[in-house]
């Protein structure tokens, strides 16, 4: 088994990540490392929930009506 060193600081953080998900440290990091679970950039986590709002608005029925850009701007004074 090999070891890991991490400072007091990160290790808390860890131990507040694993509780979050019910997991000891060690099934959190085993969990990661299989792929079970991921880390995601908050930015890019916020990128893949605007694109699945938005395909879930263009496959509303109620959002069929195409509306032309310049309708767009024009609307918006641009």
């Amino acid at each position: 088994m090999s070891s890991l060193t991490v400072s007091s600081e990160v290790l808390a953080g860890i131990s507040s990540l694993a509780q979050q998900f019910n997991l000891s440290i060690e099934e959190l990091l085993i969990w990661i490392s299989q792929g079970k679970l991921v880390v995601i950039d908050a930015e890019e986590l916020e990128d893949l929930l605007d694109v699945r709002d938005a395909v879930s608005a263009e496959s509303d029925p109620e959002n069929q009506e195409r509306v032309p850009w310049e309708v767009v701007k024009q609307k918006l004074e641009l």
